[in-house]
């Protein structure tokens, strides 16, 4: 591992961020971010930081599970590194919460450049000294999430998630209902800051999950984004404990590092771009023609 020092001891160690990375990008300055490169035991390249193949781990899985082979191996190996750790956090090596900036009204910042974010760890104290979990500012949809769920993925997983939980967590049936049957709000990205003790206890309970519907959901032939569906899921899910758990949420905004133009050119994805049009143009009554003749 090339991570540059942390000018602290490991025992010293309160608070760590830890960023996924699929390929070369800015990385951070500041000492709090840890970078994971994700998915490295298949990756066939080495981005010359923490890989998430060492230690107990998931990394040949990351076709299917995606960012959650890095979230893994931080759920399982950080405490060895950071023995005193009090707060973990999760980015991703484009999005990053705006903690240090007030920006009221917008759930996501463009920027060209990974900004400066000093005083991150006083940051979390504050703002986690009377709420449990920092959250993506929701984004709303015209539909409820169960519709949106079936409109970009397919909608047998999300019914086989729904089993899987009755199953495992029965308690939560009413809170899975009313997440996604009886809401449209939902925080993305499957970013959060918490207390060591909630991160550690929110994948305790979401990885049998995510496990049991690894068995059951065939992706054979699912195209390489849908393949990705445990982490699609995961990114629900994460909704449905907080609600059932009733945390004390503080929804923050997210600097989106979109630079690939001055870095690392790429073609258009024809497709993504197509889907991102349908999104924005959707009427409220295709949704709602799809939720009554398809989903339900």
């Amino acid at each position: 591992m090339t991570n540059k020092l942390n000018s602290l001891k490991n025992e010293e160690v309160k608070a760590k961020i830890l960023v996924c990375y699929y390929q070369p990008w800015q990385i951070p300055k500041e000492d709090i971010f840890f970078p994971i490169q994700a998915g490295k035991a298949i990756s066939g390249f080495n981005l010359k930081m923490q890989g998430d193949d060492t230690g107990d781990n998931i990394s040949i899985k990351n076709s299917t599970f995606s960012e959650f082979t890095a979230w893994y191996w931080g759920w399982k190996n950080i405490k060895a590194l950071y023995p005193n750790i009090e707060y973990v956090g999760l980015s991703h090596y484009r999005r990053f919460f705006a903690l240090n900036e007030y920006w009221e009204h917008y759930a996501k910042i463009d920027k060209d450049r990974i900004p400066k974010m000093e005083n991150y760890e006083n940051l979390i104290r504050q703002k986690l000294d009377s709420k449990d979990i920092i959250l993506v500012k929701q984004a709303s949809f015209q539909c409820n999430l169960k519709t949106q769920y079936g409109f970009w993925h397919n909608i047998s997983d999300y019914f086989c998630m729904k089993d899987i939980i009755h199953e495992i967590y029965p308690e939560y049936d009413e809170s899975w209902k009313y997440v996604f049957e009886n809401n449209n709000a939902i925080s993305l990205y499957c970013l959060f800051i918490a207390r060591y003790e909630l991160f550690n206890k929110y994948f305790e309970w979401l990885f049998p999950l995510l496990f049991e519907a690894e068995k059951r959901i065939d992706v054979s032939k699912y195209d390489s984004d849908q393949k990705r569906v445990f982490a699609y899921l995961a990114e629900r899910l994460l909704n449905v404990y907080v609600y059932h758990n009733k945390l004390k949420v503080l929804y923050e905004p997210i600097y989106f590092i979109n630079c690939e133009k001055k870095i690392y050119p790429s073609k258009p994805n024809v497709k993504i771009i197509f889907k991102k049009i349908i999104e924005f143009i959707m009427p409220y009554g295709i949704a709602k023609w799809y939720k009554k003749n398809i989903c339900c």
